[in-house]
């Protein structure tokens, strides 16, 4: 799944259907590389953050998430990757020898455990393998 497709879906509790808010960035792990979490757009304003253990299944609509969970994981599990250093969307990409690779347009990931499958840039699909690191200047690759 890509992560564009998954921006804008409504978040749903499990339990109760409640709408618990609508995607609107993505929070990576680069030491895994995984999606670790996904910042909402609460209903009625606002944001906040839901931990990727929190998510029960993504659908074609809606994201499932168990409500419970939500707030207690989020600040366990987000504390250190809260802020926009951690958002991968729209970052350069470099190499770790320096060179300007693009800028992230796009991630596919597996919806089921959240790991990063690829990153794409304008010009190249870079396997997520690649991640050396991810900072709030720029996501650097290894070289091919």
């Amino acid at each position: 799944m890509r992560l564009h497709d998954m921006t804008g879906r409504t978040v749903m509790g499990v339990t109760d259907a409640t709408t618990l808010g609508a995607v609107t960035g993505f929070l990576v792990d680069p030491e895994e590389p995984r999606v670790a979490g996904l910042r909402l757009r609460k209903p009625g304003g606002g944001s906040t953050l839901l931990a990727w253990s929190a998510v029960r299944a993504v659908g074609a609509d809606a994201v499932m998430a168990d409500p419970d969970e939500a707030g207690r994981t989020a600040r366990q599990e987000l504390g250190p990757l809260a802020g926009k250093r951690y958002e991968i969307t729209g970052k350069r990409v470099l190499s770790e020898r320096g060179e300007e690779l693009g800028a992230v347009e796009d991630a596919e990931f597996d919806p089921e455990s959240g790991a990063l499958v690829s990153v794409s840039t304008p010009g190249e699909e870079i396997d997520a393998g690649r991640i050396a690191g991810l900072g709030s200047y720029a996501l650097v690759v290894r070289s091919a």
